[in-house]
């Protein structure tokens, strides 16, 4: 609907900010046309508004120009703007869509590149107002990371596989997936699919707030029309911590795309910094049936108790690597949670995977592989257990009582 141009004793429905004389000569066309008179023309353009709109008297509309601040200083303007009230309309010399595209997700209304006529600015339709009424439930994004606790137990086997059946069609839920391998050292998953690598993926950490539909579309490799990937490896000699540090942020823009998250995460990153474990609704560990991969597990799930105490743990037991074969009932009592699925070797099925760069399930949708990744999924989708933990007991006690 157009500009509500009635006034108001104590609001001013439109205010204009301005920092050139271009701009100044817009404002005061647009002003006159709508309320009759320039009297809200004021100097210090976009990052001014955002500086004084902040009372009760603010104006409905603010029509600010860009100026020459940058880009990201703009949308947190236009952001303090709407936060307080008012719909903002930008006007400035930039030309290029990706300024505009920042500029319409902070919030503006609208953008125009100088020169505009006034009916064009005064033509913007403004959204109607908000009902007052209970808003529909919205399902929430699934985040789910894969931790091996002993290397080669086959958890970025395990990582790919579940994003792939959450995202099929064909016995998983046909979910939008993405699939992050954030062992950016020696990460495998484009390598195992056969594909390239995702140059993506380091511009996502770099710069997370530009991460939306297009982005995604742009940096991503679709694996399948639900499935989506990231994976890329530093150069050697390169430092990943950085790149890794940032990969907190990058969360919230992909969990708003995506139905599902499934990221491969390496140990020790996790065991570096525990407070990742917060991003995650879940933590899949995959143990191997020995000594030193299940007091792995057991250090793992005392620093995520202590650092995001809300996150479930999965335990999974892997025959990849036979180990000390210890019973997945004495693994169970030692951990204090309950081994949820028992990956089995899968030797033959998995050469032919490998070769024809396809996951397990696809290749042995009926196999046991595949049931054991339909438990670990359930699992790892359900509602969060409300029974107790088993009493904690000292590692060696557990296993020579």
């Amino acid at each position: 609907m157009p500009f509500d141009t009635s006034n108001s004793p104590a609001i001013a429905p439109i205010a204009a900010y301005v920092c050139t004389n271009e701009g100044a000569t817009v404002a005061r066309n647009v002003l006159e046309s709508s309320v009759g008179h320039s009297d809200e023309l004021h100097g210090g353009g976009l990052s001014g508004a955002a500086r004084l709109c902040i009372s009760e008297t603010a104006p409905d509309i603010i029509l600010a120009e860009l100026g020459n601040i940058s880009v990201s200083m703009a949308c947190e303007c236009i952001t303090e703007i709407c936060n307080n009230g008012a719909d903002v309309i930008v006007i400035g010399d930039q030309t290029d869509i990706t300024t505009y595209r920042a500029l319409i997700k902070a919030g503006a209304l609208e953008f125009f590149t100088l020169p505009v006529t006034a009916e064009e600015i005064l033509s913007v339709e403004r959204a109607a107002p908000k009902q007052q009424e209970t808003p529909a439930p919205q399902s929430r994004s699934t985040s789910v990371a894969v931790v091996g606790c002993s290397g080669g137990v086959g958890a970025s086997l395990l990582a790919q596989n579940i994003a792939f059946h959450a995202s099929s069609a064909k016995g998983g839920a046909a979910l939008r997936t993405g699939l992050i391998d954030a062992d950016l050292e020696f990460g495998s998953q484009a390598i195992d699919m056969d594909r390239e690598e995702t140059v993506g993926l380091f511009e996502a950490l770099i710069s997370p707030d530009r991460i939306d539909t297009t982005f995604i579309a742009a940096t991503m490799d679709h694996l399948t029309d639900h499935l989506s990937l990231y994976s890329r490896q530093v150069h050697m000699g390169q430092d990943a911590t950085p790149l890794f540090d940032a990969l907190p942020h990058v969360y919230a823009p992909l969990m708003a795309e995506f139905d599902s998250i499934i990221t491969d995460l390496p140990r020790n990153r996790l065991v570096q910094n525990f407070e990742l474990a917060a991003l995650f609704d879940a933590v899949i560990l995959v143990i191997p049936p020995g000594f030193s991969g299940v007091n792995a597990a057991r250090r793992l799930i005392d620093g995520i108790a202590a650092h995001a105490p809300d996150v479930r743990i999965i335990p999974v037991l892997s025959d990849v690597r036979p180990d000390a074969r210890l019973s997945q009932k004495d693994i169970a009592q030692t951990i204090g949670h309950p081994v949820v699925a028992t990956l089995p070797r899968s030797d033959a099925p998995l050469m032919r995977a490998h070769r024809a760069a396809r996951p397990l399930i696809e290749m042995q949708p009926k196999g046991a592989y595949a049931k054991a990744i339909r438990a670990v999924w359930a699992t790892a989708t359900a509602e969060a257990q409300t029974s107790e933990k088993a009493p904690r007991r000292s590692f060696l006690k557990r296993f020579f009582r």
